[in-house]
């Protein structure tokens, strides 16, 4: 089984990437995420249905990275969510 994962707000996304995965402060300056490259992944979520089960069903789950220098990459995708203008959110 994976060891627990402590979970935090996306808005303590840029706070919490300071810092490695040991605690420790990342070497360099500060990580901007705004600053970050913008990546997106598709996943499917599938299923079957009808009476014997023949028919699959799949809804697309989008997701959304940063990819920073150094080589860290971070999902982004709620924090994405949270920090666009309301206009922006509203389509």
């Amino acid at each position: 089984m994976a060891p627990p994962i402590e979970t935090f707000p996306a808005s303590q996304l840029p706070y919490r990437i300071q810092a490695a995965a040991n605690g420790k402060r990342r070497k360099g300056k500060e990580i901007n995420l705004n600053e970050c490259e913008l990546m997106e992944m598709v996943q499917y979520s599938c299923w079957l249905e009808g009476a014997k089960k023949d028919l699959t069903i799949c809804k697309p789950i989008v997701k959304l990275f940063r990819r920073c220098a150094g080589g860290l990459v971070v999902e982004t995708t709620a924090w994405e969510e949270g920090n666009q203008p309301q206009q922006a959110r509203d389509g």
